[in-house]
Parts: structure tokens; sequence; C-alpha cells
């Protein structure tokens, strides 16, 4: 009796940045940091302010190298955004069109300060 030999499919080029990447929070310089393999590969800034009383998030910006786009690391990165946010118990203004997108695929997981 042959035994047959099982092959485990590669991983994907996304499975494999996701696991080998790293958000950093660099609060001196209001952003979130975007590392892959040592490299800094992208940033999500930001600036935080009192509104109402609140403290409110306004993602300003989110960015990426060009070759590491299309693997779901701005999405990594905005989600270490957010649970910053949540930690906080801040509101988050999305200013960013990237962060709005995932936003409103995602309604819910945060409180959003008024537009």
């Amino acid at each position: 009796m042959q035994r047959k030999h099982r092959h485990h499919p590669p991983q994907s080029a996304q499975a494999i940045l996701q696991q080998i990447s790293q958000v950093v929070h660099n609060p001196d310089r209001d952003r979130f940091e975007l590392w892959v393999a040592g490299d800094l590969v992208g940033v999500l800034g930001y600036s935080t302010e009192k509104v109402d009383g609140e403290t409110t998030v306004t993602v300003l910006h989110t960015v990426l190298y060009d070759e590491f786009t299309g693997h779901g690391l701005g999405t990594r990165l905005t989600r270490g955004a957010i649970a910053y946010v949540r930690e906080q118990g801040a509101r988050l203004r999305p200013v960013c069109s990237f962060t709005k997108h995932y936003l409103d695929g995602h309604p819910g997981l945060v409180a959003l300060a008024p537009a």
C-alpha cells in the first residue's frame, strides 16, 4: 500500500506579510507605523484633541509603499489605530478615505465623532 504524501499549499504573500508585520504606536510622531521585517513600510497619521469635553482622534492619512498595498496591511494598520482609540475611550473622526471606507464596512467598531 502506497502512502499519499500530503503537500500543504504554499502560504500566500498576504499571509506571510501579515505574520511578519508589526503595528507600532509612535505617540511622539502622532502616528502608527507598520514594520515588515525591520523596514518601515507604512504610516497612519492622526491628531488628538478635546471636542465637547471628549477625546477625539482624527485619522488624517494612511500611507503604504506601493509594493505593500493589496495585501491587507493597510487594514492591519487601521485596526491598530481603532484598537488604540477604543482603549482610550475616545471617539474617532476618520478624515482619511481608507479609514472611512473601512469603517463603512465595519460599523459600530468605535464611537465616531460628529462630522
